[in-house]
């Protein structure tokens, strides 16, 4: 299931994440999507997995899920990203419009993301070394170089530290950060 497991699809409650379902349900016929069923989502597509859940909180649970299965957080809406606050390390925004090939590129880029630095990202939490964890994120946003970077425009890449969500560290020591993508079709 790991190696088939596209990524976990995040979205906040107050968000209407229509368009960007139906985009994921056009293009992803082969491989499987999960979500955390603490977003209560009720779809009939056999694509999307409801994984159960493992925490109460829907945003640490799909975090523990992303991490769990290896694989990045799908977040829909760029409004989403404010329920994890300030657990964003590293972030990437543009004012391009990535078409569907670009926008399936770049999850598989974020998909190679969490594979590459995931035994390096828990050797450093087993550590406690969170500065090193921000710069393995940092840098890890090399692998977008193609997308222009524009400080103003909306959130397409992000790089989420579980540990500046949730206080109590112990349970954390197995995950990973967690890279994202932010699909969010709404205007600018």
């Amino acid at each position: 299931m790991v190696k088939n497991l596209r990524g976990i699809v995040y979205f906040s409650k107050g968000v209407s994440p229509k368009a960007e379902l139906d985009w994921l349900k056009k293009k992803f016929k082969y491989r499987e999507l999960g979500v955390s069923e603490t977003l209560g989502l009720e779809l009939k597509w056999k694509k999307l997995l409801t994984l159960p859940k493992i925490e109460e909180n829907p945003v640490v649970d799909s975090l523990f899920q992303a991490s769990s299965f290896i694989c990045p957080l799908i977040v829909l809406k760029e409004e989403s990203l404010k329920d994890v606050g300030n657990a964003i390390i590293a972030s990437l925004r543009t004012r391009e419009k990535l078409n569907d090939k670009e926008l399936k590129f770049n999850l598989r880029l974020v998909n190679y993301s969490i594979t590459d630095f995931y035994l390096k990202s828990i050797e450093l939490a087993v550590q406690s070394n969170m500065e090193e964890r921000r710069r393995l994120a940092e840098k890890d946003l090399k692998r977008f170089w193609r997308i222009k970077m524009d400080a103003y425009g909306k959130t397409l890449i992000a790089y989420i530290d579980p540990f500046l969500i949730r206080s109590d560290i112990s349970s954390l020591l197995h995950m990973s950060i967690v890279p994202c993508l932010v699909l969010d079709f709404g205007e600018n």
